[in-house]
């Protein structure tokens, strides 16, 4: 079997990459959905895909959920101002004028309100906050208001570990525990100011289940072999085919609000050039490549015979060189960020750390997906100026006695020191 790229965008976490639904759900809101908020995650994840596929290797799974990743950046946005919020925005499609932010719990409200006993959804945000610092009531209430978002104070410095058990527990609850790790311990101290964390889990049955198959090969990236078990389907489906590979969507629940959309290239480069030339249209008109258009949307049912994995998957990894490299460094840059809408204190970004799971099988889909943003401040409480410093960045010598008998147990220079990791 070919290697197999599937694109799962808002049929599994919402990016928004297929066209508005036919029938209404009853009980979702009525309102028209903002536009600048769907479009803003598939141009987030045209613009940061193709940086982490770019680095990635040709075994690796790339599976991201441009609504976390928005949300849980968007969380910061609301505190940034300055070259960081102008490149956040530009980065999210948040435009100043329309501030897209402050409807964010009425957007997740209308998404998780799926109308349909088959389709489960949630979306939740979280502020983890120093118990040291005191935080703009300005950033709290637009974090509240427009995300939705709770906030609970943590003591980084004092006690690491207990903070990183507490997001975790939070990140493991809102996930099903399918996800159930995002922070460590190792990475807070008393610089550390909050994490913003966003938390996303989507379970739904197929309209149609898939039907008992048998095994079969899988090629991989790097051109190996390996066996797994392909699950069949003979069905009317959305279905296109081009020169460049198939495409079908796969729709769930009772009247197929969400899908799942399945891009097949027809050999590895094309796959590669799919990565490399992605942009926001593609993803909202499930188009896919240069030469080849896949438009699912407006595609009419055909019978075929689609076999596919019965697999998981995952993903974990910082997303931070590629955020960088997609045209937002300002928010991690100590001279150039500028967070004063959410603290008094210098800020920047630290992380952010993004972890995603998925399962396929013949009666349906689980996805999960975590964003956890760290914020850290840039620099200590300002020492008095007649304070003495010794920095020790020279060889030294050093002794090591006994003072009760004054016994020289060690002695000697120390010139050439070998770093070495934190004791536990």
């Amino acid at each position: 079997m070919r290697t197999l790229l599937t694109i799962i965008g808002c049929a599994l976490l919402a990016t928004g990459c297929t066209t508005t639904p036919k029938r209404p759900v009853a009980e979702a809101s009525e309102q028209a959905v903002p536009h600048d908020i769907t479009a803003g995650q598939a141009r987030l994840a045209a613009q940061l895909y193709p940086k982490l596929a770019e680095a990635a290797e040709p075994n690796d799974n790339l599976f991201i959920s441009p609504l976390s990743l928005s949300e849980g950046i968007g969380l910061a946005l609301s505190g940034a101002r300055g070259q960081a919020e102008a490149e956040m925005r530009t980065l999210l499609g948040w435009d100043a004028a329309t501030r897209p932010e402050l409807g964010i719990w009425d957007y997740d409200r209308f998404l998780t309100r799926t109308g349909d006993d088959k389709v489960a959804l949630s979306v939740a945000n979280a502020l983890w906050l120093s118990d040291r610092l005191n935080f703009t009531p300005d950033y709290l209430r637009a974090a509240s208001d427009g995300f939705g978002a709770t906030a609970r104070a943590v003591d980084f410095g004092g006690d690491p570990q207990g903070s990183a058990d507490t997001i975790n527990g939070w990140v493991s609850e809102q996930t099903r525990e399918r996800i159930t790790k995002i922070v460590d311990a190792s990475g807070f101290n008393d610089l550390t100011a909050a994490v913003l964390t966003n938390a996303v889990w989507f379970k739904a049955d197929w309209s149609v289940p898939f039907e008992d198959g048998s095994s079969g090969e899988f090629t991989r990236g790097d051109g190996t072999k390996k066996d797994i078990y392909l699950m069949e389907r003979i069905a009317p489906m959305a279905y296109r085919e081009t020169r460049d590979g198939q495409a079908v969507a796969l729709p769930y629940g009772k009247d197929g609000r969400f899908t799942m959309e399945v891009f097949l290239p027809k050999d590895m480069a094309t796959l590669r050039r799919w990565e490399r030339d992605l942009d926001s249209l593609s993803f909202n008109l499930a188009t896919q490549g240069s030469d080849g258009k896949f438009d699912l949307g407006a595609a009419e049912e055909r019978e075929i015979l689609l076999r596919l994995p019965r697999f998981e998957a995952r993903f974990d990894d910082s997303v931070k060189a590629a955020l960088i490299a997609a045209g937002m460094p300002c928010a991690f840059s100590a001279g150039c960020a500028d967070f004063s809408g959410m603290a008094a204190e210098p800020l920047k970004i630290d992380d952010v750390a993004h972890a995603t799971f998925l399962r396929v099988d013949e009666k349906g889909t689980e996805a999960a997906a975590v964003t956890a943003v760290k914020i850290v401040v840039t620099a200590s409480r300002r020492l008095p100026d007649d304070l003495p410093q010794m920095i020790v960045d020279r060889p030294f010598l050093l002794t090591i006695r006994d003072r009760a008998s004054g016994a020289l147990i060690f002695f000697g220079r120390i010139a050439d020191p070998t770093q070495v990791e934190k004791a536990e």
